[in-house]
This record gives C-alpha cells, structure tokens and sequence, in this order.
C-alpha cells in the first residue's frame, strides 16, 4: 500500500495545473504540469497546454498566466491530455500546494472520462507548511520559496510552480526527517491535521 511506504521508497508526482477559472464544471485545465520524484531524484515530467472546453481563454487568465489564446490555439484538448496525465500519475503519491483546488479540477475530469474520483494519496503543501512552519508568515508558494531563499522565475506557469513546490516540498521532507517522521501516511496525516506520534528531533552526527 502507498501509503505504508518510507519517503525514499515512494515515488511522488508534484502538479500543478492553470486553469480559466475556479469552478471545473464552467472553467477548463489550459495548462498542466507534473514532475515524477523519487529517492531525491526527478525521474520523469509530463507537461501540456491544453486548449479550452469553451474556445477561448479570458484576459484576465492571460494576464496572470501568460497563456494566450493564440498559445492554445493548436493544442489538444483535455480529453486527449487527462487520460496520459493519469497513466503518468499511476501508482504515484500526489503532491500540490493549495491542493483542493487542483483536485477539485482532478476528480471532476476523472469522473468525466472514467467515472470515479482519483485514488492516489494526496499531501497538500500549504496545509502541511501550516502544520509545521507556523512561524512562517505567508504559506503562499512565493511565501515559502522566499522563506527558503528558493528562486522564483514566472509564477502561474505550471511546470515553473510545480518545480518550485518540489524544492518546497524537499525542505519540508528534510525537516521531517529530523524529527523521524519518515513515512508516507504520517505526511498525509499531518497535510490533514491530524496528530501523529513522533520522537524528539534526532541528533545529527558530523
């Protein structure tokens, strides 16, 4: 089971998607990204702009996005890009930050096209900075990638927020680590708000 695993076990697919807005039964996916991670390592990507369900993207989009219609124009659309993106995220635990969001867009494709929601383990980055970095002013993506002096390219880019959630995401592995909790499940946990049972942070030896 995924969510028995270790970290250094576990295969992990940070997302992120661009959307034309925040409802997935009136709005569509016009953009997204994933980054297979695994032991430290990125072992694969899949990326696509993906043209919109209702033919054209709002200027207000373009503006924060960059993604114009004219980027769109030839690509393909969602029911061509869903199918590949879940064969990419099989068997995979997925990571994003602000996750509901994402997943809310995620279930509803994968209701449409095969009729259930989603199955794979979901951690949510901001819920889980929340739980273990209060002192942390913003939880935003560009919050947190300033707190941890992480470099910001364009964000609203899928592939640009998706890499700069896993160095998020790395920190906050790394963190974890020291206190021993090292296992997939009391990571969800914890992006849940529950309580887990953890030692005192270890002693690192030079």
């Amino acid at each position: 089971m995924l969510h028995n695993l270790f970290i250094n076990e576990a295969t992990f697919v940070i997302l992120d998607l661009e959307t034309t807005g925040f409802n997935p039964e009136n709005n569509s996916v016009i953009e997204i990204a994933g980054l297979k991670y695994q032991g430290g390592l990125v072992l694969d990507k899949f990326h696509s702009l993906i043209k919109p369900d209702e033919g054209f993207i709002p200027d207000n989009i373009s503006k924060l996005t960059g993604i114009t219609n004219a980027l769109v124009i030839d690509q393909p659309r969602i029911d061509k890009v869903f199918p590949e993106f879940k064969k990419f995220i099989e068997g995979t635990i997925l990571v994003a930050h602000n996750a509901k969001f994402d997943f809310s867009f995620l279930n509803y494709l994968n209701n449409k096209f095969f009729g259930t929601n989603l199955k794979n383990p979901v951690i949510c980055t901001d819920n889980l900075a929340r739980r273990i970095f209060p002192e942390i002013e913003s939880k935003s993506l560009s919050g947190l990638a300033y707190y941890f002096n992480i470099p910001l390219k364009k964000e609203h880019r899928a592939m640009t927020d998706a890499e700069i959630t896993l160095k998020v995401f790395e920190k906050m592995l790394d963190y974890l680590q020291d206190y021993n909790v090292n296992k997939v499940i009391d990571i969800i946990k914890l992006s849940e708000g529950k309580k887990i049972n953890h030692k005192n942070k270890r002693r690192r030896y030079v």
